[in-house]
């Protein structure tokens, strides 16, 4: 019986390129990983690379094709492993015929990557070998050891994982914060790398977004604002969006507070993260460093905010995010809601109408009578009642002084007095709690309840201070105003200090700006109509059927007569 060979013309599995090419010498190359860049670690790293520079050139059996290097890059997962992959890369282009590298630790931390890069490898007939270990992947038992090996590798790395947890967490316990300040407006890190510090320049731009949302600006406003200044965002874009202006207005860190593990790490293998809301605890710190924007500020502004979100449910309610300044402030005396703007080609034909006021389409003779009989309101019309009204300010001057006194002694003072009690009994149960012994925890529990509705009590007679405060600071603006009409000057605006933290009042006195030229005359009249002006200073005006009910934020009301 005659046996006939038929010679293999395909790449054999298992074998290296360089075997089936005959060639002399085989192509082998190194990969090294450390996972932080800290000295010791560089110090490893470089240790790593010269080892295998020396250990390959050493066999002259084998060829340097290249030391593949990652540094600082975490084991976990290959997706930001640039080296690594380039490795990869090149051996399914043919270049490399072996890999070696120290250990399974350091060429995978989590399983199944380690096992697919392998199995990709090795179906290219290419070995890895595990220098530590010593394993050879195209070894029968090899992969066998490998699962086993990278599973532990795998653990332990969790284990690291849950230990620089706990290690943060311990820190947030004792107020020592984890902070990235590499894209913070106005704050960096002190010489001792967790306090922070106040930026001079930076901390100016803080304060004048505070104070323009205050005054009625919306964030998308400010943004168009900001980047119409060409004023550059806090990762150095040119253009800025209203998102980053709100996460400027709730970062606690502007008022020198710091809450901690608002992120974490949900999978230490994918390094996800997603928001803490309520899986794990927080850690609140007041006074943690010199604060940019004083607390009033910063509570009235989330109060603000508050206030602002529940108006855009309610269709009858003020607006925001306008670029006009009469867009929601223009309300109809007989339903409330707020008027709509329409356009005409001829300017002085543009009129507001109630957004109630419509006609029954079918009627062609519109014998029906409207929803809202409110009147059209020309713009120009309305833009002239308001200048009427602030030229009306002069005269309203020992109003607004009585209603300062009132805002002052009255509402202040007495909140005041309620938040002197409040923190007494606040500190008082405190001291209760601390001297209980562990058995009693039943009236520990019932404490510390105690503690928290009085903590949510505190927070809002925070709130409503700050509230009454702002109408005194939009009371004295509105005074100031009043004194530069009659003056027929406007005072000059004052620098920002730095570092430093007004008081509520203070800091709108320091930060606001002054009116546009031109807009008071000579004669110590408003000469123009100027949306800043209506956006600082008024609430609302309401469409009445004989008058123009002009309300200003500080709780005066003008009222100027239709003339006909």
């Amino acid at each position: 019986m005659a046996v006939q060979v038929i010679k293999a013309t395909k790449q054999t599995q298992g074998l290296a390129p360089s075997v089936l090419r005959n060639s002399t010498k085989m192509k082998v190359a190194a990969y090294c990983r450390v996972s932080t860049d800290s000295d010791e670690q560089e110090t490893s790293y470089e240790a790593q690379c010269r080892h295998y520079t020396d250990f390959i050139s050493a066999n002259p059996e084998w060829e340097m094709a290249g030391i593949y290097a990652d540094e600082g890059i975490s084991g976990t997962s290959t997706r930001k492993r640039e080296q690594f992959n380039k490795m990869i890369a090149d051996c399914e282009a043919g270049l490399i015929d072996m890999v070696i590298t120290k250990s399974i630790s350091r060429w995978a931390r989590n399983t199944i990557d380690s096992l697919q890069n392998i199995r990709k490898l090795k179906d290219l007939g290419i070995p890895v070998l595990f220098e530590k270990e010593n394993i050879n992947t195209m070894d029968a038992k090899g992969e066998v050891l490998i699962t086993i090996m990278s599973s532990i590798a795998q653990q332990e790395s969790e284990s690291i994982s849950k230990n620089v947890r706990i290690g943060i967490q311990y820190g947030f316990q004792q107020g020592k914060g984890r902070l990235n300040t590499t894209q913070f407006l106005g704050l960096e890190k002190g010489e001792d790398g967790r306090m922070l510090v106040i930026i001079p320049e930076e901390a100016a731009l803080v304060r004048r977004i505070y104070r323009e949302y205050l005054e009625g600006y919306s964030p998308g406003m400010i943004a168009g604002r900001l980047t119409a200044d060409e004023i550059l965002t806090p990762a150095g874009k040119k253009t800025w969006y209203q998102s980053t202006v709100v996460s400027i207005l709730e970062n606690e860190k502007y008022c020198g507070d710091l809450l901690m593990q608002k992120y974490f790490v949900v999978d230490f293998l994918t390094h996800k993260i997603i928001k803490n809301t309520g899986q794990l605890p927080q850690y609140y710190v007041e006074d943690a460093h010199e604060p940019i924007i004083p607390k009033p500020v910063f509570f009235q502004v989330q109060g603000e905010m508050q206030r602002r979100s529940l108006l855009r449910s309610d269709p009858t309610k003020l607006r925001f995010g306008s670029t006009m300044a009469l867009s929601g402030r223009l309300v109809c005396g007989r339903c409330g809601r707020v008027l709509k703007r329409y356009t005409n080609p001829n300017p002085q034909l543009i009129d507001w109408r109630c957004r109630k006021r419509s006609y029954n389409k079918r009627s062609i003779t519109r014998e029906v009578e409207p929803l809202c009989p409110c009147r059209n309101v020309p713009e120009r019309e309305a833009k002239m009642a308001i200048i009427t009204a602030f030229n009306q300010l002069p005269a309203q001057r020992d109003e607004l002084i009585r209603m300062q006194g009132a805002v002052w002694n009255g509402t202040i003072g007495r909140i005041d007095a309620e938040l002197n009690k409040l923190e007494e009994q606040q500190e008082r149960i405190t001291d209760r709690l601390d001297s209980l012994p562990e058995e009693e925890a039943d009236q520990a529990a019932f404490l510390k309840e105690e503690l928290n509705r009085m903590g949510i009590e505190h927070t809002s007679l925070l709130l409503d201070r700050a509230d009454a405060a702002n109408k005194e600071v939009q009371i004295r603006l509105l005074l100031e105003l009043v004194d530069a009409m009659k003056e027929q000057r406007e005072d000059e605006a004052e620098e920002y200090d730095s570092p430093a933290c007004y008081d509520y009042d203070e800091f709108f006195r320091r930060t606001r700006y002054v009116l546009d030229e031109g807009i008071i005359g000579e004669d110590g009249k408003v000469m123009s109509f100027s949306n800043d002006m209506v956006i600082r200073y008024l609430d609302n005006v309401v469409i009445q059927d004989d008058a123009y009910e002009v309300n200003f934020k500080c709780g005066l009301t003008v009222r100027v007569a239709i003339h006909e």
